[in-house]
């Protein structure tokens, strides 16, 4: 039984998203008027006018057109001081992605206020960043070794090739990196993120990343630490064993906790960084209790914890990490609410705790590494790692069961880590596959030396493509990494649609699954087809031409699943666990009609029938959420169709009680969505 295990089930009264938007006095702003882009709302913590809080934000092709920037004001008209830094564009040259700081009004804690993002010109004025942080002292003791970071982010905003994170009249932010082999091991090294803010506050947030890789004196390392903001002990740490290929950092400050920022998650699905989520259905209060709870308690605290991630990822069941985005993810996108933020940004900080993070001064691609495979089968340099991945990490790898713990809180919060995280994981989805089944340069062929797709498990196909689209989309534009990440997207995808006509030929009328590795002779789980078309259609609705073609192919076998009961295939046996593609386990050549295949699922005991003893867990909620990626994407009827049948036919978990209890796949068609703002 594959039933996602929710975070908590309790029966108790549940609060619509949009009863969530407007408690605390306000509700999420509609854009109304020239010049408006989208709405978002401020949620006080009790820190005074002017506080400056930084986000990140998501933007519509064409809504900030190059040679215009981001704006705000009020939802009252009045103006607001905002920053806007431009990570990544659209190929049509608008913002795609931007680090944006806002001017705060003073709020209570709790109480909320609307805020619309306008197109606006491109302000002048920088922020006095010398002056400021003459104010401050930030320093950190690593094992006997002090580093004054306040003169190192002086240093970083003065350098005549500076590429600050942020730059203007509200936050001044810039990356220092800084070597510590004082404690015996060449691979430790400190990544810290420094800011300065127009409100006087200092922002701290240092990672010790333990990833240098290929260089002789890699290896675990034990040290303490402590950070100092003004003289008051922030953070202090006792790391009895830090493994290589791993790394933990808090982000501290000295200002008062900015307002929390709830984004448009409708307006997000429009840009394609997210899935299109019900917004109406709510979340269990119980639920958001208990990521609050977790939040709190003394583990989550601990460095290098991995807070409720499955570190044996192995694990099968429909876990709370595994899907397009996280649980807490979803519950963040679906209500905004602080503790989900606060959670799934917690489990972005303990990825770095995951020993796939590999830096020999930029984290390890094809490009440097072509014949290189992380898994300790490699063998020596450059099959493998020169010091391999200890037995004893506590983590087992997977990419078939890898959650995307990173991209959306980057993409909210704009923190620099997080992207970190991203690309760290993404790489070692192509490093961590063997070069059987990725290939190598000196081969021919498409996609050949980072191919992630062929003689794999579809699952493990699926996640993989997730990450890297996704790192390769949010990545931004001037980072070296990103020419890699797109091509290796691209040419996945090419070669995935390459196959199609052969792929088409050999299923015939029943064709669009993806062949794959599935552990089970002759039987295919169609809700890896499901997970294979979530990654298609994030990749197309964010511009890929391949993924699009790739999934309107599999829109035969998607939709067709559900609406051939007339070809003999009982459409109950669309959400079952298995159903039968060969004559037989020996057989090599698929069948080829929904009637040989409907006949074959029966002959095998496979079958719902009329009911669904077949479909007890989540895989009715996994086809309604690809059938609706479907239909929003490629505007298909016929996924529309099979979308409205599976809805109403009483499949297990598809009432909106389940998706209030979990979120994680609560997606709809366009038509189905509502809107947050009022």
């Amino acid at each position: 039984m594959r039933r996602r295990a929710a975070l908590a089930l309790a029966a108790l009264p549940v609060l619509p998203a949009c009863a969530m938007a407007q408690s605390g006095g306000a509700a999420l702003p509609c854009p109304t008027r020239p010049g408006d882009v989208v709405g978002l709302l401020l949620e006080g913590t009790g820190a005074p006018a002017n506080t400056v809080v930084v986000f990140g934000q998501c933007f519509r092709p064409g809504d900030l057109p190059r040679g215009a920037t981001a704006g705000a004001r009020l939802a009252d008209g009045r103006p607001m001081v905002a920053q806007c830094d431009v990570k990544a564009r659209h190929p049509d040259g608008s913002v795609r992605f931007a680090v944006m700081a806002l001017a705060a009004p003073a709020l209570a804690a709790g109480a909320r206020q609307g805020v619309v993002l306008t197109r606006d010109s491109a302000p002048g004025g920088r922020l006095d960043a010398p002056a400021l942080m003459g104010t401050h002292r930030a320093e950190l003791w690593v094992g006997d070794r002090r580093i004054d970071l306040v003169e190192l982010l002086r240093t970083a905003l003065a350098a005549p090739d500076a590429r600050p994170w942020q730059s203007g009249p509200l936050a001044a932010q810039a990356r220092v990196s800084v070597p510590l082999t004082h404690l015996g091991v060449t691979s430790l090294r400190l990544v810290a993120d420094l800011a300065i803010r127009a409100d006087g506050s200092l922002w701290v947030e240092p990672w010790l990343r333990n990833d240098g890789a290929m260089s002789a004196g890699g290896g675990p390392v034990t040290y303490s630490m402590r950070l100092a903001l003004d003289g008051r002990e922030v953070l202090r740490a006792q790391i009895a064993r830090q493994h290589q290929y791993t790394g933990w950092g808090r982000l501290a400050g000295t200002g008062p906790a900015p307002p929390h920022v709830r984004h448009d998650a409708a307006y997000l699905a429009e840009t394609g960084a997210v899935p299109r989520y019900d917004l109406s259905t709510g979340v269990s209060p119980a639920l958001l209790a208990t990521l609050g709870e977790a939040t709190r308690s003394p583990a989550w605290a601990r460095p290098l914890d991995p807070r409720l991630i499955a570190q044996t990822m192995t694990q099968t069941g429909a876990r709370p990490d595994i899907g397009p985005v996280t649980q807490s993810q979803a519950i963040w996108l679906q209500t905004g609410d602080a503790r989900a933020a606060a959670f799934a940004s917690g489990q972005a900080e303990a990825a770095g705790a995951i020993p796939w993070h590999f830096w020999d001064g930029g984290w390890m691609d094809t490009r440097r590494w072509p014949r290189l495979w992380t898994d300790a089968r490699g063998g020596p340099p450059p099959g493998g790692l020169r010091q391999p991945i200890a037995a004893d990490t506590g983590w087992t790898l997977d990419s078939a069961h890898q959650p995307d713990l990173s991209t959306v809180p980057y993409l909210l919060t704009g923190r620099r880590a997080f992207l970190d995280e991203l690309q760290a994981q993404s790489s070692w989805s192509v490093l961590g596959q063997w070069t059987g089944t990725r290939g190598t340069p000196d081969r021919p062929g498409v996609a050949e030396g980072v191919n992630v797709v062929r003689n794999n498990q579809v699952r493990g196909a699926a996640w993989s493509l997730r990450q890297l689209d996704g790192a390769a989309w949010a990545t931004p534009d001037d980072d070296p990494m990103k020419p890699w990440l797109q091509a290796t997207a691209a040419a996945n995808w090419a070669w995935v649609r390459s196959r199609l006509p052969a792929w088409t030929t050999a299923q015939g009328e029943a064709h669009g699954w993806i062949p794959g590795e599935y552990g089970v002779p002759g039987l295919l789980p169609p809700w890896q087809q499901d997970y294979f078309a979530f990654a298609a259609a994030a990749a197309a609705r964010r511009g890929n031409a391949d993924a699009g073609a790739v999934l309107r192919w599999m829109g035969n076998f998607l939709t067709g699943r559900f609406l051939s009961e007339r070809r003999g295939f009982a459409p109950h046996d669309g959400a079952a666990y298995l159903i039968a593609v060969n004559a037989d386990a020996n057989a090599s050549a698929p069948l080829r009609s929904w009637t040989e295949i409907g006949q074959a699922t029966r002959g095998r005991n496979l079958s719902n029938g009329n009911g669904w003893s077949k479909t007890e867990g989540d895989y009715a909620q996994l086809a309604l959420a690809s059938l609706a990626m479907l239909s929003d994407v490629t505007g298909d009827d016929q996924a529309r169709a099979a979308w409205h049948w599976l809805r109403n036919a009483g499949a297990p978990f598809t009432h909106q009680e389940a998706f209030r209890r979990d979120p994680i796949l609560n997606i709809v068609p366009r038509e189905a969505a509502r809107s947050a703002c009022r």
